[in-house]
């Protein structure tokens, strides 16, 4: 009955790159779950520069479905990544809350869907839905070294599967800075209400990345380890500890010669405190580098790059 749909309007922006495979299951839970309980709903598509046949499933896939869904298809120039991809669906769509699917992979219950709908409701701008498995090894150890590092005060991150964001959590950002480098990371500090639902996929796991993606998204794990978090600096400033130490060692060691019959080969003790001296003084001017760049990041990031070739209405 459409009186007992949900009256908010809905954007799910999903992102689409060599996913023909897969794409019409996907599209089939996901238009399932938004016909049953919204009354109104949008489906954004980003084609990050596909060369198997997902487009072709989508429109596929339209066609036999009815009533059909609100669908827009935005095509990237070529592929840049699910990052940008993502912000460009972000910035179409209109919703008064945003489902983003950053991979086609529904292993999970679709009731999930609507779990992390209600949480929102319950006064949280941004809801994850996080698996228990399927979770690389390199992942665990960019989520570990980030949340050590991070610079902000927000709850730690971990890999998502998909996650639903408010209207003002969107503002939010967007206010914060013209360029989002990484959405997670800019929705967790951004001073609003977040949550993660961790879920159990262990029987619909499954491990699937080609080697594109894998490129992806090592730049852009470097790329948040350098502008969110401290991990620099803090190597840089242990790195200074410990130089601090060996020269202290070296003095102890100076000044006990002086005192005592030992006597060391003759300019090797003036050498290594000299050395120790000048290895500390450039890790110093290192972590003060470090913090200056870091200040400028904070000050401003880049403006939006990307580049999107046409956007087309498949439904109206």
């Amino acid at each position: 009955m459409t009186e007992n749909k949900e009256k908010n309007f809905v954007s799910c922006i999903m992102y689409l790159h060599n996913e023909g495979s897969r794409i019409r299951s996907f599209l089939r839970v996901i238009c399932d779950v938004m016909g049953e309980h919204f009354e109104k709903y949008e489906i954004v598509c980003v084609n990050d520069g596909c060369v198997d046949d997902t487009v072709a499933q989508v429109r596929a896939f339209l066609a036999e479905e009815a009533p059909k869904p609100v669908v827009s298809l935005i095509n990237l120039s070529y592929y840049q990544g699910v990052e940008n991809a993502m912000n460009a669906g972000r910035d179409l769509a209109v919703g008064d809350f945003l489902f983003e699917f950053d991979r086609c992979e529904p292993d999970f219950e679709p009731s999930l869907i609507m779990e992390v709908y209600q949480r929102v409701l319950e006064g949280y701008d941004v809801v994850a839905a996080a698996p228990k498995y399927n979770v690389s090894l390199t992942s665990k150890l960019f989520y570990l070294v980030y949340n050590w590092g991070s610079r902000y005060q927000g709850g730690k991150i971990r890999q998502e599967r998909f996650r639903m964001v408010s209207r003002r959590a969107v503002n939010r950002v967007n206010q914060m800075n013209s360029y989002i480098p990484y959405r997670k990371a800019m929705y967790m500090n951004c001073g609003l209400k977040t949550d993660t639902i961790c879920y159990d996929n262990k029987e619909m796991a499954r491990k699937r990345r080609n080697r594109e993606e894998r490129g992806s998204r090592n730049v852009l794990a470097a790329d948040t380890i350098i502008i969110f978090t401290d991990v620099l600096e803090k190597m840089s400033m242990m790195v200074s500890i410990v130089l601090f130490g060996a020269l202290m060692v070296m003095f102890g060691y100076l000044v006990y010669s002086i005192f005592s019959r030992v006597r060391p080969v003759e300019g090797w003790l003036s050498i290594m405190a000299l050395m120790s001296f000048g290895f500390f003084m450039i890790s110093v001017m290192l972590t003060l580098i470090l913090k200056y760049l870091s200040v400028l990041l904070n000050m401003g990031f880049r403006r939006q790059r990307y580049v999107i070739e046409g956007v087309e209405k498949l439904t109206q």
